[in-house]
Parts: structure tokens; sequence; C-alpha cells
């Protein structure tokens, strides 16, 4: 790739030198990474770059980053030295943070060293006169660390290297060792100190004015269960108590008055890393403080980080017997678990059927220490429980060793019953939730108001429902927020009893999702219950050294209804499918599952070396926008977040990837409009574009170049792109790997480029991405399928930028010249297009004569350039005016549909039938694109993907059975038609992202909505059988 860069770009980058910041060519940023200034005869090894630049005196930002490189090679090689193996690739990762001061929040998952990363590097900066404290969740983790230390300790002292002193603080030492400690501590006689975060909290006075360098929180998710040793630790930072009310209270802090980021360094260079299996830890408004002094926010949720077989089998009434059959042929390691409305109670009675059958089993209903371990060594062969996200079983259980399947004795699911004489809101609101995909727009408006209206009040406490419940059986009226509830909630029950008095309502609620039956004076509504299968299945998949264990689901179906809902919703939520049980099927699966499970356990007992195991490694993703970069992040659970310079950037795992997602913000670099010909030298027959970084006005919004004020208002309150080039290349230096994932076409291209050319010196593994829908799946195919950037699609690009800039500014001063007026500008479209206005505005003012006559018989016909209409018009108005029709022939015509929307054919539509602008329009879809609900909009084919003609097929399956004819429509070119990307219609889709089952960045308005049903329709009568007329 680089090597075809090299031959075929030419581009001159002003500033972007990484060592000097002076001018560059993209040559050189691809090749030695510095400028010819810096180093006049190029080289490729990053020592030998190093070394030159010192030995000629050259000491800049890159060698600063050379630097880190050359250290990052002596704590590997300390590391190494001590353990037997190198670090992990996550491992070097972490160092790079930890050596450049950078605080961090650790995503990764069981078992990849993350506390044996703490230790070594608190060894390693112990060497260097650093003091570091290691915070554990239990006194055996504090004895098991100190055990370790001891024993690298005593490999120092035999490689003849200093010994730092490692103190540590449990709660089974003796007397005297306690009083010898805490001597220690209070004397700041020691290097590393290793403690409880109990210890943390009793024993605070004796450590708080230790200047500690690196803190290392090993399970933050202990750690924050008292939010208050957050505060504890931001003061062993070296901030104040102050600071940290001034954050909790809104304020910015004395010592954050620039919005402290990740980059803007803790008090005397100190850096924070917090660990944790999950990073699920409570959610606590102390957690600003982390994000707010630090600069990232411990949150990583792994629960869509999966890797499952979804099976089903339709049982025959005896639920019971089937799973006692199904974990009899598969064996233990099973979980069981029964719907919500089922209860514990029936997970007792499954228990029981197992335990006659010779399986024993336990109900686990809460956190069982003692019962686990027996899991864990076999003596229970399967632990049951309630499918729900509450549910300890579901939630708490981290054993990738140990779950090998799961089992559901029932589909999954909720039940909320909701009276006649309903008072609480939530309840109300989550029936007609439910309901809305069925109300037609006449209804649906009548609805509107009372969903919005329920949605501004919930929740609401149980004090305030038990008032409204008083205030309704009295017949009385309350004032204020009180009043409005009882209000909404009146008007809620009386518009529901209307909609259930509908014959024709109760029959088409048969197309729901979910069931909707009515009992007595209950409206009772079963729902799938997607988060609990979510939760409760994964515990078969876990994030582990080498990527995600393969896991196995097993759904014994006992309501047909709740698991059409549940897989069609986990098909729009996770991207899977379901596929029918056979035993074949389950036994092929369960080989890779005990494959996984193999590895894992040796893993675990250390039988493998680092470079059979290291696959996981730690990519940046590069796209164009935030929401975009929001919704990739959101494709994977919830993700951990670092602020850094006011960009956010997100960390979530997938796969075998550490993904860090970070918005450009588009283009990056303009051509300048100093230098050369409009900023375009010409060279030796070359043609070279300068490029420099684009500047907006925080003001006005104006974007220029070239610059330090604004030349629309003045401000000099300006934003540079070169921060975004900055955060991106400390970001490179960070990771393994680095992936360009901008928008799939010419422009994306270009920016594409820009990004390559300026991270390649950091980074050297950089590739691009290229993906044409913004979903999970589309996205997982793209990492799949890396590649390098277009040349030619780049090339195209910069052409025709400099053709808008020559034509552009030539075309404008000859305007100036001739009308005096520096406001006029022309341009190499905005010309053209303005000369085809003016023609047609011309034919338009020849008027051609045409009549259109309609007959009684409801047939009609036009007449053109008739030379005698004002005698018609006259013969129309007397009632003379008659037709004589004498040949009447019939016939049948075939009517195919219109082929998929193009981008021209949609803009097109959306002006004629919605009254959309140009510019409005683009700006919709782009939001529906990057939501994740539409293909890429900017598109000249009409080609169906086959992932398309399945969009089709499994809504006009369920809507219009019979009508499915796919059409290729196929076109050269790589780009597809526009289309939705879920066979969903606007009320579905309205349904579904009010129900949280589908979730994207931003609210989408009443006009996103207008235009995916224009794109919606179009596609899918693309793909329906052609009509007769």
């Amino acid at each position: 790739m680089v090597k075809a860069a090299l031959e075929s770009l030419r581009a001159i980058y002003r500033g972007m030198c990484p060592n000097c910041g002076g001018d560059i060519s993209d040559q050189e940023l691809l090749s030695s990474g510095v400028c010819s200034k810096c180093l006049p005869t190029p080289l490729i090894d990053k020592e030998k770059i190093y070394r030159e630049l010192i030995r000629k005196g050259k000491i800049g930002e890159y060698a600063r980053f050379l630097e880190i490189e050359s250290e990052l090679k002596n704590f590997s090689k300390f590391f190494s030295s001590l353990v037997g193996s190198r670090p992990w690739a996550l491992q070097e990762v972490w160092s790079k943070r930890v050596l450049m001061g950078r605080s961090f929040s650790i995503v990764a998952p069981t078992g990849i060293g993350k506390t044996l990363f703490g230790l070594m590097m608190a060894l390693y900066l112990a060497r260097k006169g650093r003091k570091s404290y290691i915070i554990v969740p239990t006194s055996l983790l504090v004895e098991h660390l100190l055990e370790k230390a001891s024993i690298f300790l005593k490999i120092m002292a035999e490689k003849g290297m200093p010994r730092p002193i490692v103190i540590g603080y449990y709660s089974t030492m003796r007397r005297k060792q306690i009083k010898e400690t805490l001597e220690r501590i209070t004397n700041q006689d020691f290097s590393i100190l290793i403690t409880t975060d109990r210890f943390l909290y009793n024993k605070f006075d004796l450590i708080k004015n230790i200047k500690f360098d690196f803190i290392f929180v090993d399970d933050v998710d202990s750690f924050l269960k008292s939010p208050k040793n957050i505060d504890k630790v931001v003061i062993l930072m070296g901030f104040s108590p102050e600071d940290i009310e001034k954050i909790l209270s809104g304020g910015k802090s004395n010592a954050n008055t620039n919005k402290s980021t990740e980059l803007t360094q803790p008090r005397h260079n100190r850096v924070l890393v917090v660990s944790g299996a999950t990073l699920r830890g409570k959610r606590t408004k102390r957690i600003r403080v982390f994000r707010q002094l630090f600069g990232f926010e411990p949150g990583f949720s792994p629960e869509f980080v999966r890797n499952i077989a979804n099976l089903f089998i339709k049982s025959k009434g005896d639920i019971k017997r089937e799973t006692v059959e199904i974990i009899k042929r598969h064996g233990p390691g099973c979980l069981v678990f029964v719907p919500q409305v089922r209860g514990i109670e029936y997970a007792k009675e499954i228990a029981e059927s197992l335990k006659e059958a010779g399986i024993e089993t336990f109900v686990y209903e809460r956190m069982n220490p003692k019962m686990l371990e027996k899991f864990i060594n076999g003596e229970y062969a399967v632990l049951a429980g309630v499918a729900s996200n509450r549910s300890p079983l579901a939630r708490g259980l981290d054993l990738p060793e140990t779950i090998r399947y799961v089992v559901f004795a029932g589909v999954p699911r909720r039940e909320i019953r909701v009276g006649v004489d309903e008072c609480n809101p939530q309840k109300i609101l989550t029936l007609l939730k439910a309901l809305s995909p069925l109300f037609e727009n006449k209804l649906f408006k009548e609805v509107a108001p009372i969903l919005s209206a329920l949605s501004k009040i919930v929740p609401v406490n149980k004090e305030l429902i038990e008032r409204i419940r008083e205030a309704d059986e009295k017949k009385i009226e309350l004032e204020g927020f009180a009043g409005y509830v009882l209000r909404v909630v009146r008007e809620s029950r009386k518009l529901l009893a209307r909609i259930m008095e509908d014959v024709d309502f109760r029959k088409i609620t048969e197309r729901l999702d979910v069931d909707v039956k009515i009992e007595g004076k209950e409206y009772v509504l079963i729902i799938p219950d997607v988060d609990g299968y979510i939760q409760a299945s994964g515990r078969s998949s876990r994030f582990y050294a080498m990527g995600i264990s393969r896991g196995l689901s097993i759904i014994l179906v006992d309501d047909e209804k709740a698991f059409y809902g549940l897989s069609k919703r986990i098909q729009l939520a996770m991207d899977e499918e379901f596929n029918e049980y056979t035993i074949e099927r389950a036994l092929e699966e369960l080989k890779q599952v005990d494959g996984d499970r193999e590895i894992i356990k040796r893993i675990r007992k250390g039988e493998f070396s680092v470079e059979a195991v290291d696959i996981i490694r730690s990519a940046l993703i590069i796209v164009e926008s935030p929401t975009k970069a929001r919704a990739i992040a959101y494709f994977f659970g919830r993700p951990a977040r670092r602020t850094i310079n006011g960009f956010t950037v997100y960390e979530v795992a997938s796969g075998q990837l550490i993904l860090n997602i970070i918005a450009s913000g588009g283009h990056i670099f303009d051509l300048t409009t100093e230098g050369g010909f409009h900023g375009v030298l010409k060279e030796n027959g070359y043609y070279t574009p300068i490029y420099t970084d684009i500047r907006r006005c925080s003001n006005c919004g104006e974007q220029f170049t070239d610059r330090d004020e604004c030349p629309a208002c003045g401000s000099k309150n300006i934003r540079s792109k070169r921060e975004v080039v900055e955060l991106l290349r400390k970001l490179a230096v960070e990771v393994n790997k680095v992936f360009i994932a901008t928008d799939p076409d010419a422009e994306g291209e270009k920016i594409g480029y820009d990004i390559y050319a300026i991270v390649k010196p950091y980074c050297e593994d950089v590739e691009r991405l290229e993906f044409h829908e913004v979903t999970r799946k589309a996205l997982r195919k793209a990492l799949l399928e890396p590649r390098s950037i277009k040349l030619s699609f780049v090339q195209a690009q910069v052409v025709r930028r400099i053709e808008d800039r020559w034509v552009g500014f030539e075309l404008s001063r000859k305007l100036w010249e001739k009308f005096k007026i520096k406001t006029l500008s022309a341009g190499r479209v905005q010309t053209p297009v303005l000369g085809w206005v003016i023609e047609r505005m011309e034919e338009l003012k020849k008027k051609v004569p045409v009549a259109e006559i309609q007959l009684e018989d409801g047939s009609s016909f036009r007449l053109v350039n008739l030379p005698n209409v004002d005698e018609l018009k006259e013969k129309f108005k007397d009632g003379k005016l008659t037709a004589l029709i004498d040949n009447v022939t019939f016939k049948e015509e075939t009517i195919y549909p219109p082929p998929p929307y193009t981008t021209d054919s949609m803009l097109r539509d959306a002006a004629q039938k919605l009254g959309f602008s140009v510019g409005y329009t683009m700006s919709l879809a782009q939001m529906l694109f990057e939501s994740g609900l539409i293909t890429y909009h900017r598109t000249d084919s009409t080609t169906v993907s086959t992932t398309g003609m399945e969009v089709a097929k499994r809504f006009l399956e369920e809507s219009y059975p019979n009508l499915f004819k796919p059409r290729g429509y196929r076109r050269e070119g790589a780009h597809e038609c526009i289309r939705p990307t879920k066979p969903l219609n606007v009320r579905q889709l309205r349904f579904y992202l009010s129900s949280g089952v589908i979730r994207i960045p931003q609210k989408l308005s009443a006009d996103h909505l207008k235009l995916y049903d224009m794109i919606f329709r179009r596609f899918i009568a693309s793909q329906m059988s052609e009509a007769k007329a």
C-alpha cells in the first residue's frame, strides 16, 4: 500500500511534520515520517531515525514519541526478564499509555494479565524512584500479590537489579507485621504499597499526603461499591476536596480550568489506571469526577459481545420432561432459566424433576460462593433460575471454563397487567407503546400526544401513584404536578378503553409481536424479554484471552407468539438468527464449545506461551461523524469513554479487537490559499497540491484556511483541525493498528488518505474499512475484509477539488471585475447549473396551448398546440362541447415497479412529495445512514445486494405473502441503492425505537421518519410482483 502511495500521489501538508512542525510531503510522511529538513536522507527503521535526529540535534515532538517506543522496549525487556515471556499486545498498549502519563480504564477480558501488568509497571517505575499504590478487593489478593512480588524481587536481585521495597496490608497479618507496615507507611519507607479498598477507606489519613506517581485499582466494580473511594483516590492524585465538590455541584475546579482531559496531566504527572473484568461499576454521580479530572469513565459492559448458536425446539407440552432429556443428552455445565411469568417456584419444580432424574441441580436465587464452587467442581451439573436481567444467575456469573450451554424452559417473557382503572402511568405507557405499530395515521395522531405526555411524567414514585389512586377513587381533583399526572392518566384510560372496544382492532393485534389479552377488568400484556434472554444466554459465551468463547442456547418454545416476538427483536437488536434444534446440530456446536473451554482451562494453568494465544489487539477506528462513532460503539454494549481535548473516544471490545472509536469531523485539510496557483505547485511537470488545516469560527461557524481570525465576523475564537491531527496521532501511538472507516465514496477516500498519511508515522499497521450501512453485521464483515486506500478515488477527488478552486477563483474574479461586487461567486458546478436554469426559464416563457379534456365516463386525454383553444372553451361553457368516439379498444398492461432510489431520484421525490430542499434531504439521509437505518445515500446505483433482498423478503413474507419478487437491478460499481437496513415500515420502526429494542445515537424527527418511509416504500415496491392494469 505504501509503495503504491509513493508512486501515485504527490501532496504537501503544511505544518504537519511530526518532529519540527514544518511542511512535509505525503511521501516523507509515509516513509521516514519526518520532513527533509529534519532528515535529509530518508530512513525507515525507527531506531535509526531516532539516533540520526539526536546526532543532528533535531530533537522535536517525533523524537519524544520515539523515546516512548524506546522506553516500551525497555519495559518489555524488564517484563520478560522477570516473567519469562514478553508482555501481551494489550499489556504493551497499556504500558504506552502509562509511560505517556495518561490515566485510563482497562477494557479487556478475564485472563489477559491486568493485575500482573499493574504489578510489573509498579516495579518498573520503582526503578526510576517513583511510588506506586495497588488497590485490590480482598486481603487474599493482597497476599497473592505480595508473594508474586517477592518472587520477582528475588529474580531482580539475582540479575543485579536494585530491589525496591514492596509492602502490603491485609487482615490476617500478625500484630508485629501490622505495626512495622504502618510505620513504613507513615515514614513513606516503601516504593510499592498494596492494600484492599477497605484499607483505603479506613486508614486514609495515613496515606493522604503521600505522593503516588502510579495508582492501580484492580476490580473497579468492588472499588465503586463505596463511592467515597473515588474522592480518596482523587486526593491521592493531587487534587483537593474542594475540586471534587465543585465538580459534583456542576462547577469547574481550579485545577481544571481548561476542562481537564486525559491529555491535560494530573498534578505531578500522576497516573491512575482502573481495571475490572467488565467495568460495570456502580453508576454514581462521582463517576463525573473520573471523567472531568482524568478524562475517562469506566463503563464497559460486554453483554452484546457474543458468539452464540441460538437453537429452538417446539415443545410438545411437557417442558419439565423435555428439559431433563436435553440435559441428559448434553451433560453438565448447564444453566436452566424459566420465564419471568413462571417465577422462581417453577424453577424449583424444574430442579426437582432434574434431581429425580439423577442430575444434581441447585436453584440459584442469590449470590452463593459455596454453591458456585460446587458447580465449578462438578458437584452440581446444573444451576437453575429466572431469565431476567435482575437475576443473579443471569447477571452475576462469569465462568467461561465451566458454563457450556443454556436451556430456557419456556420462552423468556414478561407479563404486565393494566387494569381499566390503572393509575400507574408507566404501565399505561408500556401498553400503549406495545400497541402503537397498529395505529393508523388518524388514530396515531390522537395517541401521540398521550404517549408524549406519559413519557414526560414517568417515572412516578409510589407515593404519588397512591395519591392519584385515592383522588381517582374519590372523584376529586389535585393541583400542581400531581393534578397534571391525574389528568393524563384519566385521558389515557379513556383512549385505551375506546381502542379496546374496537372489534377490528382485536383482530389485527394478531400482527403484533406481543400478546394482548383482556381478562376481566384487566389488559394483560405479554412481552418477549429480550434483555433477560441476552443476559442469560450470554453466560455461555464470554470474553477471554483469545477472543469470545462459543456458546449454545436452547429455547423450549411454549408460546409461539412470544417466540416470534423474541426472535424478531433479537434479530433487530443483535443481528442473530434462531435455528431449529437437531441433535446433530447441537452436538456439532458443543464440540466447538468444549474446545474453547479446554483452551480457557489451559490458559489459566499457564500451559500456553504468550505467542500462542496473544491474538487480541487494540485498534483505532476513525469515522467522520460523532453520530456514526457512537452508533458503532454501542453495537457491542455500553462502551467505556475517554474525553480528550473535548473529543469523545469510545472504547469497547469486539471479538479479537479492543476498539477505540473516534470521529474526525469530516475533512481535515483543504487547499491553501497562499502559495502556488490557488494552492497548487507546478514543478518538473508535476502538479502538487498544498494542503493546510481547516479552521472554523466558533462564533459564526464560518470555515476557512490560512487565517487566525474569521473572515466573516472577525472573531479570533477559532478551532483548527490541527487539534484533530494531534489527537489522532496520540491515539495511533497507543494501538496495534488503525482502521480508517470514512464514508465509502471518493470524498471519504480522500479524507481517509489524509488520515492515513498523518497517522502512518505513529502506527505501521493502517488499513481501510468499507461498509455501506452502519450495522453490526456490516462492520464485522468489514473488519474481516480490510483493504488498502483506493488511490484512483483519491486522485479523482484531488482533481475535482483543484478544478473547484481554479475554476471558482478565476470565474469569481472575473465577476468582481465586471460588476465591482466582491460577494459574487461562480464555480465548476454552480455556473453551468445556473446556465441550465436560465435556459429552462426561457423555454417556459414560450407558452404552448394545451387542452386537458375529461369525458363523462371518467377517461381523459390531452390536446396540444390547438389553434382554436378559445373556441373550445366557449363551447364547454355553453355545454355544447361533445366528443365522438368511434373506436374503443381495451388492453391489459403490466406495470413494473420503479427501481430503488439513487441519490438524484431520492432528492427529486423528496422535493415533490415532501417539499424538502436538496440540502435538507441530504442532512436527513445522512442522519438515517449514520444511525444504521438506511444504506449510504450518495450513490448512482440501483443495485440491490442479497442482504437487501433478504430485508425485503422478511418484510413481505410477514405483511404481503406471495408478493415477494427479488430484483437485483445490477449496475457496475461497488455501491448499492438507497434502501432500509431493517425489515421495518415506519410504524414498526417508531415502535421499536420507543421500546428500546433499536437504539440509535440521536432522536429522529418527524421529517426523518417521513424520508425513511418514502425510501422504505420505494424499496419494498421494487421487490414486489408487477401489477396488471
